[in-house]
């Protein structure tokens, strides 16, 4: 990255509080997160008072759309198909049957088929931790004891030792969910999974069907790359580049600088399999 002079930087002030200490360093130390839920593990006859806080943070990179001439936030209204803007009161709810129709219900009818909001993660069984498909994890929440820390402390033990989690259910929001409570880093955490039908099954797809058999020295070559390539999990060595560099360049214009990004280099045509594989092997050598 380059940067030069520039004579002014005009920068818009945002309304919302800034995440940075009053010293002006871009060290953050963030509040933890307040609970979301709290309610009881329930094993048996033995309930476990617990509170449930979010265990993930979104920091991906987030834009306000503003309008160009006063710089002044955009908002959305609301239009039928027929071009009539909508207010809130004029807003009923519709069930899609298929095509065009709706089955038309009332917010009473809603309400009455929500599921009651439960206080307790009902653990029906212990299985293997491995044994759950990740595909089928939603959401983690940690869950912390709530004046239960000799029986918090007992299951999480046990969950380590074991390397078992009780799957469950839980009804939060009015949405009932299905969730694995498993070991974490010294903590029990819970995880909300999707049902069976909400996942794709990929052999629906024309493309994944009758895939060509790769050849002997197509896998001896991609087996080398992938032993060279063998390493241990380590998370923190990935870096949100796009976050980095548009934070730097957004300090640069509070600074009245003007940063210069590098270009990144074009992804290489498409070679020849073989060859490609050959060349990976080669420059591991």
């Amino acid at each position: 990255m380059k940067k030069s002079r520039s004579v002014s930087a005009k920068v818009k002030t945002a309304e919302e509080p800034s995440d940075k200490p009053e010293d002006g360093s871009d060290k953050q130390e963030l509040a933890l997160p307040k609970a979301i839920w709290s309610g009881n593990l329930s094993m048996g006859l033995v309930n476990i008072p617990v509170k449930a806080i979010p265990i993930t943070r979104d920091k991906g990179v987030s834009f306000k759309m503003l309008h160009k001439s006063c710089e002044t936030p955009v908002h959305y209204r609301k239009f039928c198909e027929k071009g009539d803007e909508v207010r809130s009161n004029e807003i009923i709810h519709g069930y899609k049957l298929g095509g065009s129709k709706y089955v038309i219900f009332t917010d009473e009818e809603i309400e009455e088929a929500r599921p009651t909001s439960s206080d307790i993660i009902d653990l029906r069984e212990f299985v293997d931790f491995f044994q759950a498909d990740p595909h089928y994890f939603e959401n983690t929440l940690l869950l912390i004891p709530d004046k239960s820390e000799r029986a918090y402390s007992l299951l999480c033990k046990l969950m380590e030792k074991t390397g078992k989690a009780a799957i469950g259910t839980v009804t939060m929001r009015s949405k009932e969910h299905i969730v694995l409570v498993h070991y974490y880093q010294g903590s029990i955490v819970a995880t909300l999974m999707r049902y069976g039908d909400e996942l794709l099954d990929p052999s629906r797809f024309e493309a994944l069907k009758d895939l060509p058999e790769p050849s002997e020295s197509e896998m001896n070559l991609g087996m080398e790359i992938v032993k060279k390539l063998t390493g241990e999990l380590d998370i923190s060595k990935f870096r949100d580049s796009f976050r980095e560099r548009i934070e730097a360049l957004a300090q640069s214009k509070v600074k009245g600088e003007i940063l210069h990004l590098e270009k990144r280099a074009l992804k290489p045509e498409a070679k020849n399999l073989m060859e490609e594989l050959r060349a990976t092997a080669a420059a591991m050598k």
